[in-house]
């Protein structure tokens, strides 16, 4: 069962002495369940050494987002789902990816092999919002192409090696900190334009679960048969971090380059995911607000660290 999140918002009052004057540390914003939730989960008892479950990656070169629409309805979403991460791997992991599970094609078959029900409300509105009409689609950095946002599968590597082509603009540092007593991840993030910004921009932080087995529909025979029993989902989308499209950086996201923006979150974990499989994607994209829309421009993915 998913745990009810309430936001607070914590504003750091940071000593001019502590920071050069070209930086700027944004609002952190802090999420926490209903319980007791400390400041800080090193002042807890209990809380445990954390330093071996402490990971940071920083991103200085153009990282692509892709955003797979699939379900395992889905007889071609195998096939789509292999070759978006056959070309990650071969573009040494500069392409994210991450599996929005939405639509009729998600809808669990109560009773059967397919009832695991892997919809969340974030990728609801995302598959809503982008109007995905068919499964496999992708949004890839959330470009058009073709006159369209969703794009179809054959057209996947096109799209991601034109959006490679594009000089990186903003530098992005992830970090977290898994505390296992209280079953809480702790993920600061860091962002520096490197070019002019132009528009406004927000950080958007998911947490993604990666190698979930359960069965899938299939008709690629390279594959397996019509159905494969133990198919290995990954990186499904489970929940928002941040809302679906992001907090502000900066005032109401308007950036300067050079400067250092900054947020903070706490996320406690479902007791029915395995840490150890969890990732945290974050982006940093450039919105629209009447549109509802988003370029992203940036983004980093980090495995929680957990100690075994």
């Amino acid at each position: 069962m998913k745990k009810k999140i309430s936001f607070i918002l914590v504003f750091a009052l940071i000593s001019a002495a502590a920071w050069m004057s070209c930086q700027k540390i944004d609002e952190p914003l802090k999420m926490i369940d209903q319980r007791a939730f400390p400041e800080l989960p090193d002042d807890t008892t209990g809380g445990g050494d954390t330093l071996d479950n402490f990971i940071t990656t920083f991103v200085d070169f153009k990282q692509v987002l892709l955003e797979d629409f699939t379900g395992h309805l889905c007889v071609n979403c195998p096939e789509a789902a292999k070759l978006a991460h056959d070309l990650s791997v071969t573009l040494n992991h500069k392409l994210v990816i991450y599996a929005v599970h939405a639509g009729n094609f998600a809808e669990p078959v109560p009773g059967t092999v397919l009832s695991p029900d892997y919809r969340t409300p974030a990728g609801n509105e995302l598959n809503s919002n982008y109007a995905i009409f068919a499964n496999p689609l992708a949004l890839i950095d959330r470009t058009v192409y073709n006159g369209l946002h969703q794009i179809f599968k054959d057209d996947w590597e096109t799209v991601v090696m034109a959006e490679l082509q594009k000089p990186n603009t903003v530098n992005l540092k992830l970090s977290n900190t898994w505390y296992p007593d209280l079953d809480v991840v702790s993920i600061d993030l860091e962002a520096e334009f490197v070019a002019e910004p132009e528009g406004q921009y927000k950080l958007v932080v998911f947490i993604v679960e990666d190698s979930l087995v359960s069965a899938q529909l299939n008709n690629d025979t390279l594959i397996g048969g019509d159905t494969l029993y133990n198919y290995v989902h990954r990186n499904i989308l489970r929940d928002a971090v941040s809302p679906v499209y992001g907090d502000f950086l900066g005032d109401n996201g308007v950036v300067t380059m050079g400067q250092l923006y900054a947020k903070h979150y706490t996320y406690p974990l479902s007791s029915e995911w395995l840490p150890r499989n969890c990732r945290i994607i974050a982006y940093i994209a450039r919105t629209d607000e009447t549109l509802n829309l988003m370029d992203v421009t940036q983004v980093a993915e980090l495995e929680i660290k957990v100690d075994e």
